[in-house]
């Protein structure tokens, strides 16, 4: 197991199962890290001078913490939490969805749970999908630019 720096040990949680040769750990979004990750994702959208809403789920899709910034709209706030849900439970950046029906691969549309705008990005700890961010501001260059900057507090 990769070790981690004191203070993101205090931030993430590990869900400890019994196993035959001892134990495993599994790593954890905590709701601390949470809304660090989310902190750091209004910030961004504050230096754009525009609103926007942020959500933070796990790895199944269900929110640990949701915030809308002064001017947000009644889109962003909707759309933010669906683009972390499709990052969680596919393990993959909603831009990449984006990128393929751009390219003319309509049959993403017909699945429900896969909502293909820029900003919703997998958070990914010791290699395992443990939640999702999904930014939704005015601005979609903004939407993955506030994901991307936010996740950098991991590392």
């Amino acid at each position: 197991m990769k070790k981690f720096s004191c203070a993101l040990l205090m931030l993430v949680g590990f869900a400890t199962q019994a196993a035959d040769d001892g134990v495993t750990r599994v790593p954890v979004l905590t709701r601390d890290m949470a809304n660090v990750i989310l902190k750091k994702a209004e910030d961004t959208i504050k230096s754009h001078h525009i609103g926007g809403a942020v959500a933070i789920v796990d790895a199944a899709g269900q929110l640990i913490t949701f915030d809308r910034l002064d001017g947000s709209t009644p889109a962003n706030i909707a759309l933010a939490p669906e683009k972390a849900k499709t990052s969680a439970y596919f393990g993959q950046p909603t831009e990449t969805y984006q990128q393929k029906v751009s390219q003319g691969n309509l049959t993403i549309l017909g699945n429900s749970r896969i909502l293909p705008f820029a900003g919703g990005i997998p958070i990914k700890l010791e290699g395992q999908t443990v939640g999702a961010i999904g930014v939704s501001t005015p601005d979609g260059n903004v939407d993955n630019e506030a994901a991307k900057a936010a996740l950098a507090t991991l590392q």
